[in-house]
């Protein structure tokens, strides 16, 4: 299966194509990887949260939606007063993992749960 690379994701972050506003200063590169394998296996996704054109919840999602071609919904959702505009070329892509084990599998079971899938598929990716 394909792979996306920090290149991948740098080069779309500083194309100025995004069209929804982070509120968030950096990503991480491994989570990426993941939602981005699942979506290409046809893994769905919760829909994105976003006020008006900015990302409250989902910003990995986002990403991954446009890198893979596979559209993702959207939800309207209260922003926190205190939420400040980053500008996506300004994202820092994090290339150590957020998350351990025990949170990858926890994400794998909702997944595989939500999509009728044998949680194998996703432990294997």
């Amino acid at each position: 299966m394909q792979e996306i690379s920090l290149k991948n994701v740098r080069d779309l972050l500083d194309s100025g194509s995004l069209k929804l506003v982070a509120i968030q200063g950096e990503i991480c590169l491994p989570i990426l990887q993941r939602i981005y394998k699942k979506m290409k296996l046809g893994i769905e996704f919760d829909n994105i949260r976003v006020n008006g054109s900015r990302i409250v919840d989902g910003h990995h999602r986002y990403v991954c939606s446009i890198l893979s071609e596979i559209e993702i919904g959207i939800n309207d959702w209260p922003i926190p007063s205190t939420a400040v505009n980053c500008n996506w070329n300004d994202v820092i892509i994090n290339e150590e993992d957020y998350e351990d084990a025990e949170m990858i599998l926890k994400h794998n079971i909702r997944d595989a749960e939500l999509n009728d899938v044998d949680i194998s598929v996703l432990n294997d990716l």
